[in-house]
């Protein structure tokens, strides 16, 4: 799968009771029903009914997800009110990742393998109780391609050719050829109801973005009961799911609390009783609540600093590797997370996943070395400012960062200690989240400290390709030898056949410094203790939301 710009992808993986794995390349699997629930609390089995209140640092951009700003917290509700075809399993620290049912309950390739026929649900309803068919997997492929929806994931369907209904509850992807992500392309997204947003031609989508919310059909867990922008999702049972057994709650309020003081109050008072992520810093004040459990596992996500290319200040490769050389990863790694939390990253593939190029290292930090590539490229302190100029500008940029990350926000200051060091000055600028994201996918910024998650297929290209400025390549990263090794890995017919290119992409991107990574961290999610089998993974904080119960007895 894709993950989106963090706050969420993608280091030992969490592992979780996952359901029956759907066979692969020339057959499927049958539906083996639901995951097992985790084994019953002391004080009883999960019991029906209660809210939980989730308190997340943004909120929602919108509810159709192929023309909503690309959130984690826009995906997280999405998920639970649009399900995939699929369901992608978080094992793919020794492996290529594993599917199992969702929407679909089978699965199975042509001889060819450049067909992949879905079989529906057959109990899979919509909200209205309208039965879902194959009818909608065809019309959200034409939306997620429409040049008019402009869906920032549309690229993943460019080798999908035609998805053929077959039967009312059977669809058939056709793909153009044979490649190593198919699956996951066929996958990305959740399935949209044709009988009720057809009603507005595609052109007409990114105008009414509002209409999908007042106009909502679900087929997930959840439904939409009221939606305040930036302030809350109030998310009630659908009563239409297709298991009558979930999910467990009535309600779920997820609130935007962009104060991340504010977060851990409320927390600690009850009024939230779960937080994706929080702070490091508040682990031991968390843990001595004897009502709050602190859930940590090791996320997809790397951190970075991002160099817009665009600027001839960061166009030079070598000027990239001298920001690198002069910024001290390890210090920042160590002053801001508890020892074993986090690690200085190197890739777009994470330490602990099987691709990872385990050859590559971090750069030192060596800010002799950089001060000495900066005057090799003619920057020097000719007024003697401290500050190093070329041409009678120095070297001064503005570093952005999110409101509401105390980490991201302490690392800027850091750096911007560090590179003056070496003669560079960096003037921090804390904006929104969204605000950020928008400025990132238009290019306007100079440098930023950014997230993003590991996109589980491996394909980098939307973080790296040349044509992929709004998609995740912000800085407008272009390297054509790049362009064609991602090509060359994503044809291969299995993933795994592609480890010697994964590996010189890896070294590639190492070698043109295109970013500066900082770290790979540990995620930590709070949850008060009256919530039971609460189970944030490295996909998703929410993902087993529908297992989710209110132990009355706490």
């Amino acid at each position: 799968m894709r993950f989106r710009p963090a706050r969420p992808f993608h280091a030992a993986l969490l592992v979780l009771a996952i359901l029956s794995v759907l066979a692969g390349c020339n057959g499927g699997g049958e539906e083996k029903g639901n995951p097992t629930p985790a084994p019953a609390a002391a004080t009883g089995e999960p019991q029906r009914g209660g809210t939980v209140v989730i308190g997340w640092s943004a909120g929602p951009t919108g509810i159709n997800e192929v023309i909503s700003h690309s959130t984690l917290v826009t995906t997280e509700v999405i998920r639970n009110t649009f399900p995939q075809l699929l369901e992608e399993m978080p094992d793919f620290e020794e492996h290529p990742p594993t599917f199992g049912p969702l929407l679909a309950r089978s699965y199975e390739w042509s001889p060819d393998r450049k067909a992949l026929t879905v079989h529906l649900r057959e109990n899979a309803v919509w909200s209205d109780g309208v039965p879902i068919t194959a009818d909608d997997v065809r019309f959200t492929w034409q939306a997620q391609k429409h040049p008019d929806v402009a869906w920032t994931e549309s690229y993943m369907k460019e080798h999908i050719t035609d998805v053929e209904v077959v039967s009312p509850k059977t669809a058939r992807f056709h793909f153009s050829h044979i490649y190593a992500k198919q699956l996951q392309d066929a996958n990305e997204g959740g399935i949209l109801p044709k009988h009720a947003w057809e009603k507005i031609p595609f052109s007409k989508w990114r105008e009414n973005a509002d209409w999908f919310v007042e106009n909502l059909v679900v087929s997930g867990p959840f439904t939409v009961a009221s939606w305040e922008p930036q302030q809350e999702v109030v998310l009630v049972r659908n009563p239409r799911f297709w298991d009558k057994s979930r999910p467990y709650l009535d309600k779920v309020v997820v609130r935007n609390i962009p104060d991340a003081a504010s977060l851990i109050t409320q927390l600690l008072s009850g009024a939230v009783d779960f937080a994706p992520q929080v702070q490091p810093a508040d682990i031991e004040r968390l843990q001595a609540d004897d009502q709050v459990r602190v859930i940590p596992f090791w996320h997809r996500l790397y951190v970075f600093v991002c160099w817009n290319l665009r600027d001839p200040m960061f166009a030079d490769a070598e000027v990239r590797r001298a920001l690198t050389l002069g910024i001290d990863r390890q210090t920042i790694v160590d002053t801001l997370f508890p020892q074993g939390m986090a690690r200085v990253a190197v890739s777009p593939i994470v330490q602990s996943v099987w691709a990872f190029d385990r050859s590559l290292g971090p750069l030192p930090y060596n800010p002799q070395e950089s001060r000495r590539i900066l005057e090799s490229k003619g920057w020097r302190d000719t007024d003697g400012d401290g500050v190093l100029d070329k041409g009678g500008k120095p070297f001064s940029f503005v570093l952005l960062s999110n409101a509401g990350n105390q980490q991201r926000n302490d690392a800027v200051v850091m750096i911007q200690q560090q590179l003056k060091q070496v003669g560079i000055r960096v003037e921090p600028r804390i904006v929104e989240f969204n605000s950020l994201v928008t400025d990132a996918q238009d290019g306007r910024f100079e440098a930023m400290v950014f997230g993003l998650g590991m996109d589980t297929s491996l394909d980098v290209s939307a973080n790296f390709g040349s044509n992929s400025e709004r998609e995740g390549n912000f800085g407008a990263y272009k390297n054509p030898e790049l362009d064609r090794l991602m090509a060359e890995a994503m044809a291969k017919p299995e993933i795994r056949q592609a480890k010697p290119l994964l590996d010189r992409i890896q070294q590639t991107i190492h070698r043109d410094q295109p970013i500066t990574f900082l770290w790979e961290s540990q995620r930590l999610s709070a949850v008060n203790r009256r919530v039971r089998d609460v189970r944030p993974n490295v996909l998703f904080s929410l993902y087993n939301l529908e297992d989710w119960w209110v132990d009355a007895a706490r």
